[in-house]
């Protein structure tokens, strides 16, 4: 009874549990804070940041609270317990919570919303494709053992090793409302969000010298099909003193993006012969787009006394996914049901072929105190055409022909304690050729007043414990 009493303790308390078996903890950062975005559709109390800064289809700037302008809020519990011979057994279950409303997040659900009920209109959400979708451990749910020599195994949901490495290489931290690799998963997951974290993952990392290697493998679990929804990762780096670099590969098999549901068109008939067709919403329902990726990471941060300059470089190539056949018997994810599967997004004009994207970013920060740090950044992103002829550059037809997107971005962090701080966050973006396209008079899904530009300004404050 009294050992059952600690381990009430310290989950409750969040200490850690010092007794013959496991030490358990309860941790998490909450942060939080209030950002006004330029051009925005209504803040999501269910999408993880709340807000998107990037470029929307909106007349209008919104000013509202955030989750997560740093760091992604989360609480977890983690555990570990000796076995034999320097060996540790460990676990961890981490859930991202929003606290502008309390709720887990869960971004599926606004992009649901977008699709209105008969009558009704659409709830006027930022609708952004994420991999946290209201899965109760949707940050990590894993088991593992550890040794100072041989390394770590863990067994689980897991971060992707991209994702990973993205604080350590940014100079913002990765901060999730202020740079793009922060805000869209698709950075981190090798080219698409829901690759950000990844379901039936073996994770294994070592440390040899000044070298560190990180290797992961999801398991399809699909029957007769070892290869369908798998994929490979490996991170390389070199860490010494106040220098470090890191490349990074990952590849996807039938990568799965979410977009919103569609409405569905029945013919009207009249004795057997149609007279017609009626168009009926399907409002709670979600689309999917299958495609294999590849990615590439390349990057590199060196310290020169207070100041820590950090470049990094990115490419990633999209495809036609492997196993259609597959992705095509899917009818539901996230707990909502699927109105819409494509499985060829990357075959224009009848020719199957490839979308590539490059991304580059250079930034410095610089610890003015020993409490105050300064950060600013830049990002560029290329797309390279694969429109087949298709794209338009004077009515900016569609999002195949080549395009780009830049960012700048910057950070003022003070910490008031070692577990306490407060920031303001900028982050400014404008797309250009055919990313521009949905913004721009003339172009498909154009709405008044929209702009492919956009600027976020936020304020908030973090808590860890």
């Amino acid at each position: 009874m009294k050992k059952i009493s600690l381990v009430a303790l310290a989950l409750c308390a969040g200490v850690p549990l010092l007794a013959d078996g496991p030490t358990v903890q309860v941790y998490g950062i909450l942060d939080a804070g209030v950002a006004n975005v330029e051009h925005s559709m209504d803040f999501d109390p269910n999408f993880p940041v709340a807000t998107n800064p990037n470029p929307q289809k909106a007349a209008h700037s919104a000013t509202g609270m955030f989750n997560g302008g740093i760091s992604q809020t989360r609480v977890g519990i983690k555990g570990s317990m000796d076995l034999v011979d320097d060996w540790k057994a460990l676990f961890t279950l981490e859930s991202a919570v929003n606290l502008t409303s309390g709720m887990v997040s869960n971004g599926a659900i606004g992009i649901a919303q977008s699709v209105p009920a008969t009558g009704m209109a659409s709830a006027n959400y930022v609708n952004v494709d994420t991999h946290i979708n209201g899965q109760l451990f949707s940050r990590g749910a894993f088991i593992g053992a550890s040794h100072p020599v041989y390394g770590t195994f863990t067994l689980g949901h897991q971060m992707s090793l991209m994702l990973e490495a993205i604080p350590a290489y940014d100079a913002l931290q990765g901060a999730q409302l202020f740079t793009p690799i922060g805000f869209s998963g698709g950075y981190g997951g090798g080219g698409v969000t829901d690759d950000s974290r990844v379901d039936n993952a073996f994770k294994y990392r070592v440390n040899i010298g000044d070298f560190k290697l990180a290797l992961l493998h999801k398991f399809s679990g699909a029957s007769g099909n070892p290869t369908s929804r798998g994929a490979e990762q490996v991170n390389i780096a070199y860490e010494k003193g106040n220098f470090g670099i890191l490349a990074a590969y990952q590849s996807f098999k039938d990568a799965v993006q979410t977009g919103p549901g569609v409405s569905q068109t029945l013919n009207v008939t009249n004795g057997g012969v149609t007279v017609g067709t009626v168009t009926i919403p399907q409002p709670g329902t979600i689309s999917l787009t299958f495609q294999d990726t590849q990615s590439f990471w390349l990057a590199a941060r060196y310290k020169v006394g207070d100041v820590n300059l950090i470049a990094g470089y990115q490419n990633m190539k999209f495809s036609n996914p492997s196993n259609p056949t597959d992705d095509a018997g899917v009818t539901s994810m996230w707990d909502l049901v699927v109105s819409k599967v494509t499985l060829n997004p990357y075959t224009i004009n009848g020719v199957e072929q490839d979308k590539k994207q490059h991304i580059w970013w250079a930034g410095a920060n610089w610890d003015v105190t020993s409490k105050f740090n300064v950060a600013v950044s830049y990002y560029d992103l290329t797309q390279d055409d694969f429109s087949q002829g298709t794209y338009n550059p004077v009515t900016v037809s569609n999002t195949k022909g080549p395009g780009s997107s830049k960012f700048i971005s910057a950070l003022f962090d003070y910490k008031i304690t070692k577990a306490f701080d407060m920031y303001l966050g900028y982050m400014h973006v404008e797309n250009g050729d055919s990313l521009t396209q949905g913004f721009a008079p003339g172009t498909t899904g154009y709405v008044p007043g929209a702009s492919a530009q956009n600027a976020t300004l936020g304020l908030g404050a973090r808590y860890k414990f």
